[in-house]
């Protein structure tokens, strides 16, 4: 039998530890109270509303700009496909990639649960005034890289398509 082996105080200064008890916590109130319902993995929404946020996309693509791994994101891949809610196609600048796009299903599927994600995101972030809401953001992005912002596009473009319309997320 042992003693700590760490100091208190260098754990204070270990902010992942800080950062992954935040994400955890937001992630089971996400599944309990959003995804359970709906029959659907964390993954598998990460995985949805990266699309929804990109436009069409493939796997790569996504895996790059999010904290999705790329074996994790196909499997999530091919769970979406069976229950409908993504299609995927050739893409016409990769033949060896799948684009991945929103059917009408994976549409409907976004619009009910991002609602509900952002006020159980909210039920967290509401403890935060305004201003330091705005600071842990900056704060997140200066430790995460830029930001994306508009579907990757300050990035690479390869491997999106940007929509703007709803009506352009459906799948062809």
């Amino acid at each position: 039998m042992h003693g700590a082996l760490i100091p208190s105080e260098e754990i204070d200064n270990f902010v992942t530890l800080r950062a992954r008890k935040f994400t955890s916590s937001v992630r089971r109130a996400l599944t309990r109270d959003v995804l359970q319902s709906e029959n659907l993995a964390v993954l598998e929404w990460q995985l949805l509303f990266s699309i929804a946020r990109f436009g069409s996309c493939h796997v790569a693509f996504v895996t790059k700009h999010t904290s999705i791994d790329p074996a994790h994101g196909s499997r999530a891949a091919t769970a979406l496909e069976k229950m409908g809610l993504i299609s995927r196609r050739e893409d016409p600048r990769n033949k060896r990639r799948k684009l991945m796009s929103l059917t009408p299903s994976g549409i409907e599927t976004v619009e009910r649960i991002w609602p509900k994600a952002k006020q159980v995101t909210a039920n967290f972030t509401d403890k935060l005034s305004p201003e330091d809401l705005e600071e842990l953001k900056r704060l997140l992005d200066l430790l995460n890289g830029a930001p994306l912002t508009t579907g990757g596009l300050e990035d690479s473009q390869e491997g999106v398509e940007v929509f703007n319309t709803r009506e352009n997320l459906v799948a062809e």
